[in-house]
């Protein structure tokens, strides 16, 4: 059994960010792509974070503009580890980012609001609610 350390002394989190512009099944899907392929990228951040921390935010961005502005900020201007996905069902546009772990990447995201916050979802008689 794998035993996580104890986080208090370092509350490193992962963020993803995804665009708000998607619908919430795509941006949920989006979102857990960009987590596997930082894992499959950067392996050593991801074992580490996981072992370290394993906290997880997933933040909103209002569309392809800002994600790739937030990616360039995160890997030129900090040297971030970080993977950017894009989705060939919509002609490969660029649609969530995971950022390495930690204190810069918290500040880089700081401004941008919960994915999903104001998600809407249907019932089973095709009635929109409020999730």
């Amino acid at each position: 059994m794998n035993k996580v350390a104890d986080r208090s002394d370092n509350p490193d989190k992962f963020y993803i960010a995804v665009r708000a512009d998607l619908p919430p099944g795509l941006q949920l899907a989006q979102s857990v792509h960009a987590m596997a392929e930082f894992w499959n990228d950067h392996p050593s951040f991801a074992r580490s974070w996981r072992r370290r921390s394993n906290f997880l935010v997933v933040v909103s961005v209002p569309n392809e503009e800002a994600l790739l502005a937030l990616a360039t900020e995160a890997t030129l201007g900090k040297s971030l580890c970080t993977t950017l996905v894009c989705e060939p069902d919509l002609g490969d546009e660029h649609t969530a980012l995971a950022i390495q772990p930690g204190a810069e990447a918290a500040a880089l995201c700081a401004s941008f609001p919960l994915a999903l916050r104001n998600a809407v979802d249907y019932d089973r008689k095709g009635e929109m609610i409020v999730v």
